[in-house]
């Protein structure tokens, strides 16, 4: 009798300290996110607007490589023909956090909203955009688009380096039949002959000239233009949680690190991403610089932009802002600081 009691208790002891065991376990152990094998601690969700274009290799690359996700970042991508499209359609429409975009977008929205700011630049290049035509419209040199049906991206950094190809060649903007169309539909309406030229850059003049073959002609103008590509995100989002400001930084300068030493590797991830052949993307890699910085420059470029902008009535404005205020140096500051070249 006695030993049933002892034996009765030692089971009562032993229930009890296998319930506190598994009531500890379930208090004092993180939940893991769904679908979530090592990471225990919840992740900020992000929503990123991504331009698909080789001078947004570096954030192509973080997000391929999942940089987002170890820097504690439950990222959702979306992607947009264009940075102007990833900029007006993705983030100042509300469907993003942050978004990739070029200078030129970035300035004209500048004019009409001040909620938002470049938190660094991911790619510059001055040998990236094209002016593509077809021979067979008489064209063989630049000054041959005179009176030509001539296309760009309106409000776009091709369509400003269309001006500027326009002005070194010798002619005016009205020297050509100038009409907007979205990116995508610039190579078909080449080929179906609807325009004889447009202003672009990859993909889509290699797109253009599969379609059209030894009829393409390609001109370029190195040193013309400096394009930058800029991650921007709404004010708010940089006020409210900095910390995940410097998340996104960390994770493109990890990219950077794959474009430094991996170059095949970055190569074979863009032309993926883009669908464009692999060939072509190692021969515009190298004319972009791959570095995640804010630097001085960056301002005389939205000042030249915005002059444009305001001489050619593309906006009411007559004063381009300050663009100090529209750019947030604490995240490279922060994160990389040698890469912060702005005078504050």
């Amino acid at each position: 009798m006695k030993e049933k009691k002892t034996l009765i208790i030692f089971v009562a002891v032993m229930a009890i300290l296998i319930t506190s065991s598994i009531v500890a376990f379930c208090i004092f152990t993180p939940k893991k996110e769904a679908g979530d094998k090592d990471f225990v601690q919840k992740k900020d969700k992000l929503t990123i607007a991504l331009g698909m274009e080789p001078l947004n290799a570096l954030a192509i690359i973080a997000d391929s490589k999942d940089f987002f996700h170890e820097e504690g970042l439950d990222v959702v991508i979306k992607e947009y023909p264009s940075g102007k499209r990833a900029l007006n359609e993705g983030l100042l429409a509300g469907e993003a956090d942050i978004a990739t975009t070029a200078s030129t977008p970035f300035v004209f929205q500048s004019f009409e909203r001040d909620d938002f700011s470049a938190i660094a630049t991911i790619g510059s290049s001055n040998n990236e955009i094209r002016v593509i035509a077809n021979r067979d419209r008489g064209i063989a040199k630049p000054q041959d688009v005179r009176g030509k049906r001539i296309a760009t991206q309106k409000a776009s950094s091709v369509h400003f380096f269309l001006h500027l190809f326009m002005v070194k060649n010798g002619l005016s903007d009205g020297d050509a039949k100038l009409s907007f169309m979205r990116a995508e539909k610039l190579p078909m309406a080449l080929a179906s002959g609807e325009i004889d030229a447009f202003s672009m850059r990859e993909p889509f003049i290699s797109r253009a000239g599969k379609l059209i073959g030894d009829k393409a002609i390609v001109f370029a103008e190195p040193g013309l233009f400096i394009k930058k590509y800029n991650i921007v995100a709404l004010n708010k989002l940089i006020k409210n949680k900095p910390d995940v400001i410097a998340s996104v930084i960390r994770a493109v300068v990890k990219a950077e690190k794959v474009m430094q030493n991996n170059f095949n590797e970055a190569v074979e991830i863009v032309s993926k991403r883009l669908k464009v052949d692999e060939s072509k993307i190692s021969n515009v890699l190298p004319l972009i610089d791959y570095r995640v910085s804010l630097d001085q420059s960056l301002f005389n470029i939205f000042e030249d932009i915005a002059k444009w902008a305001i001489k050619y009535n593309f906006t009411n404005k007559t004063e381009p802002p300050n663009y100090l205020n529209y750019i947030y140096i604490d995240g490279i500051k922060n994160v990389a600081p040698e890469s912060l070249t702005i005078i504050h």
